[in-house]
């Protein structure tokens, strides 16, 4: 991987980004990015796009200047090898319009991959999901990318991704919300806009998974 690209995944995955969120903020397309890093499209970064790369990552515009033919070659070999070990990239899952209380179908409708956060770049299972709506303001932006491991418990105070089914109504929806509590009968969830506590009959949940990534000290 040549030093522009280099620069660009370890800042990403130091500052808490992904590679969808700096496309966007670039005024690019999500997946202009992975294209950039995964497969080497463009071969160099447009100017105005390396200036505005360079202030949001606090990097030297310098280094994104170049990047021969030779050196994508030899990154994208290096990012198949890393893709096909689930070191560095992890299913995005996301709706663009949520429903009532923040939910959203998660079940299969991946997106996009992003680039996993150090502590998620050798856990199998992770993933990613966009937040939909308001209720988790001001924590959680509609729109934000959050990272998820399924390995790590839950305990009150988590925030996590609340998977339930709807029984005849068709897929599981999905909830970002924090955890509350957890009884033989209920599931409690906590959310911030408007501020309520959701129930669940725990014969509905299908999976709680929990947020990291989000400033927690675990």
């Amino acid at each position: 991987m040549d030093a522009a690209r280099s620069a660009i995944v370890s800042r990403v995955a130091e500052l808490g980004l992904s590679l969808s969120e700096l496309s966007l903020k670039v005024g690019k397309n999500h997946a202009y990015f992975q294209q950039f890093i995964k497969r080497g499209v463009p071969n160099r970064l447009p100017e105005e796009v390396r200036g505005r790369v360079a202030e949001i990552l606090g990097l030297d515009e310098r280094l994104l200047k170049e990047a021969s033919s030779t050196q994508v070659r030899l990154m994208m070999t290096d990012s198949l090898r890393s893709a096909s070990r689930g070191a560095l990239w992890i299913p995005l899952y996301g709706h663009a319009v949520g429903g009532k209380d923040g939910e959203f179908i998660l079940s299969g409708n991946q997106v996009s991959e992003v680039l996993a956060p150090p502590n998620l770049s050798h856990v199998p299972d992770a993933y990613a999901v966009y937040v939909v709506g308001d209720s988790m303001e001001p924590r959680y932006f509609a729109g934000e990318t959050v990272f998820v491991n399924p390995r790590l418990p839950i305990g009150r105070g988590s925030f996590v991704v609340a998977q339930i089914s709807k029984g005849q109504e068709g897929e599981p929806r999905a909830y970002v919300k924090r955890f509350v509590s957890q009884d033989a009968k209920r599931l409690r969830l906590e959310q911030y806009n408007p501020k309520k506590v959701l129930e669940f009959p725990i014969s509905t949940v299908t999976a709680i998974h929990r947020i990291v990534m989000s400033g927690e000290n675990r």
